[in-house]
């Protein structure tokens, strides 16, 4: 079998060890998993500044996937590509159609309201779960990206998708973002937020902040 040798590979090669390139392999051998570059910038952190980087989504077929080797990649794809400083997680099946556009998206009434229905039912969960102190912070993002559009159909981008971040630190200088199916954040409290989330009107998906800080700030801007 011919394998097409992409540029990436090279960059790949030369930010990591030779032990992170055989884990890269063994995580990709699994399953299919899907990187998509998704058409808006967050904040993070760079040494002593702050930078504004686009943010990745993974997705693969089959779910659960193995939220040790999403972290994994969520740490080595920011050091690999420096335009990229936050790896989330999509729920919802591979992602197949790349995004090129957002949805027009201002502090309007309708918006408004979106995020604070969303930010109830997320925290609702997390509360009625028990799991609250253990959480320093989880944010709801709103974003205005409308996943699985059909290309050939040149829909326009009407919905937008929200982003669960939770985040486990003692300082906020530092931490990380707690996994599914961990003490920390339980996989069927992960599964009802995702679910509650999807009932929202006008959301294409949910996805899971997975990045550390740094390169990621807590927060979204």
């Amino acid at each position: 079998m011919c394998v097409k040798w992409h540029a990436l590979l090279g960059r790949v090669a030369n930010a990591s060890t030779a032990a992170e390139q055989a884990e890269l392999r063994r995580i990709s051998s699994k399953t299919p998993v899907a990187a998509t570059l998704l058409p808006v910038r967050s904040v993070g952190v760079q040494g002593d500044s702050r930078t504004y980087s686009y943010v990745v989504a993974l997705s693969t077929e089959r779910y659960p996937p193995d939220w040790k080797d999403m972290a994994y990649l969520a740490k080595l794809i920011p050091r690999v590509c420096h335009n990229v400083n936050r790896v989330c997680y999509a729920f919802g099946g591979l992602i197949k159609e790349q995004v090129t556009d957002i949805t027009p998206t201002f502090l309007t009434e309708q918006v408004i309201s979106t995020i604070r229905q969303a930010d109830d039912l997320a925290t609702q969960v997390l509360t009625s779960s028990g799991i609250s102190s253990q959480i320093a912070q989880m944010p709801v993002v709103l974003i205005p990206v409308h996943l699985d559009r059909d290309a050939a159909a040149r829909a326009a981008s009407c919905q937008r998708s929200l982003v669960l971040r939770p985040f486990c630190t003692s300082d906020f200088m530092t931490g990380q973002a707690p996994l599914p199916d961990t003490p920390a954040m339980p996989a069927h409290v992960v599964d009802k937020m995702r679910k509650e989330l999807m009932t929202v009107p006008g959301i294409s998906r949910v996805l899971y902040d997975l990045t550390p800080k740094p390169p990621a700030t807590t927060e979204w801007e």
